[in-house]
């Protein structure tokens, strides 16, 4: 006897001769699929989109304050990156998502669905590449639900936004109407000052020399105003981030190439502090340090975002986000602190030359310029106040819908033609297979074929199948003609 060899002809005949088999177990298939999709409620979809806009920080606009020529690009790939990844987390936070979750849905055992498997199962932010879309998917049990927990969930996202930058506004203009009361005060008490020295000392108009030193010293003290007012901002800018960062986060320090970007940048401010009285700003020095302090800021922003990225990949957007205004304030910080100190060279500079005046020229000198840095300073206070009000009311523009959400038509899952079809394939190939199998496990003679192939015989006759014999004549030999026709060789 040969070795057994199985060939595609015998599979397929295999599979041919147990049709029925195969019939039942694929409509076994097909009937667990259909209780399946009885039992399994349908999950429809609502589709929203989101332009999300590159936001503008206190810190950012502390740091680009300063006029500088030419422009150059405020953001990065990186950055418009991180600051989607940012709306992304704050839209599935749990001040937005848990009053979504109690408008929505339903109490079972006195509690609602969790939070985290909310998020996690129901909800889904995918941004377009290259583009500032933020597609937004919710789920729900019906068109109806899906459509109205992704309206309430955009609609907590934007008021959220809304909070988030109006309590940076209120803060700041908390700190503005403060100081705009006391610069009131004291803009009062050195204009009085200033009436009572010309009384006393009748000095009613002034000379060329002292004219030009006023002018000198008020332009000084202006930038020096502006100055520690950015300052000071900065300085309440940076103890609010520190509060809100983890501890992990406050822990991260800058890098090498920010402290000397830090450096750079504060040397640049602190000459072009030195021009002040000295160069207009259409003179070429001031506009090729103006030139210079744009780029190092811009390169300062680069290094800010990448610093972040490498030291804190784990860290969510927000805090990702909180760690970069943290080194943008502190750069502000210290270009503040590095042009008080060239701007208090210069004070000491005209202080030289008004000493060489007689002392009443020099008593009005000081008096004037206490009530004119009074008065800028007022101004300037009063100015940055309205607007700090104005930001204050407005809605922030950062985020705009670009399309409400939609109200679906047909469930995702579960998809009742992909499931039967599923079925029915898995159905067939069970089928198939366990046939295949069982013939193959329990060989047996059932043919003519299978005799000459096994036992290397000629086949003499054979008994025709029972059903055979029920099939019409003129179809199928009777058994009798058949076995003759067999034993003769197949001759008639």
């Amino acid at each position: 006897m040969q070795d057994q060899e199985i060939d595609l002809k015998e599979l397929w005949q295999i599979i041919d001769d147990n049709k029925k088999t195969i019939a039942k177990v694929t409509a076994g298939f097909l009937a667990v699929a259909a209780a399946y999709l009885i039992v399994v409620p349908p999950t429809y979809q609502s589709t929203s989109l989101l332009r999300i806009k590159q936001d503008k920080g206190l810190s950012s606009s502390i740091l680009s304050a300063l006029p500088t020529l030419p422009t150059l690009p405020t953001g990065s790939d990186q950055m418009i990156k991180q600051e989607m990844n940012t709306d992304a987390e704050i839209l599935k936070s749990r001040n937005v998502v848990i009053p979504v979750i109690k408008q929505t849905e339903e109490l079972k055992d006195g509690k609602y669905p969790d939070y985290e498997g909310y998020v996690k199962g129901r909800i889904t932010t995918k941004p377009y590449k290259d583009t500032q879309i933020l597609e937004v998917d919710v789920t729900g049990r019906t068109p109806e639900k899906a459509q109205e927990a992704n309206s309430l969930l955009v609609k907590g996202f934007l008021n959220r936004l809304t909070e988030l930058s109006h309590a940076e506004s209120q803060a700041t203009r908390k700190f503005l109407e403060q100081r705009v009361v006391s610069s009131k005060t004291e803009l009062a008490g050195a204009e009085d000052r200033l009436k009572a020295y010309q009384v006393a000392h009748k000095i009613y108009s002034t000379t060329d020399q002292m004219k030009g030193l006023a002018d000198q010293l008020t332009e000084l003290d202006k930038v020096k105003a502006q100055n520690q007012l950015d300052l000071e901002t900065a300085q309440a800018a940076l103890g609010s981030i520190k509060g809100q960062l983890s501890d992990a986060g406050a822990g991260i320090a800058d890098s090498p190439a920010i402290q000397q970007y830090k450096t750079q940048l504060a040397q640049l401010e602190a000459t072009k502090a030195s021009y002040t009285g000295k160069y207009t700003d259409e003179h070429p020095k001031m506009q090729e340090i103006n030139q210079q302090i744009a780029q190092t800021r811009q390169a300062l922003n680069d290094e800010i975002s990448k610093i972040v990225a490498q030291q804190a990949p784990s860290s969510s957007a927000v805090q990702q986000k909180l760690l970069s205004d943290k080194f943008s304030s502190e750069a502000a910080i210290a270009v503040a602190q590095s042009k008080n100190a060239a701007i208090a060279a210069l004070e000491k500079k005209n202080d030289a030359e008004i000493a060489k005046l007689p002392e009443d020229q020099q008593g009005y000198i000081r008096v004037k310029r206490d009530a004119d840095v009074a008065q800028e300073i007022y101004v300037m206070l009063a100015k940055r106040l309205e607007e700090a009000k104005v930001a204050e009311v407005m809605v922030p523009n950062e985020v705009q819908v670009i399309d409400e959400a939609t109200l679906p038509e047909k469930p995702i899952k579960p998809r009742k033609l992909l499931t039967l079809a599923i079925a029915a394939i898995l159905g067939i190939l069970a089928g198939s297979g366990y046939t295949v199998a069982k013939a193959l496990m329990y060989r047996k003679i059932r043919s003519s074929e299978d005799v000459e192939q096994y036992l290397q015989l000629p086949v003499l006759g054979s008994i025709p199948d029972a059903d055979s014999l029920k099939e019409p004549d003129n179809q199928k030999e009777t058994g009798f003609k058949a076995l003759i026709h067999s034993l003769r060789g197949g001759k008639k």
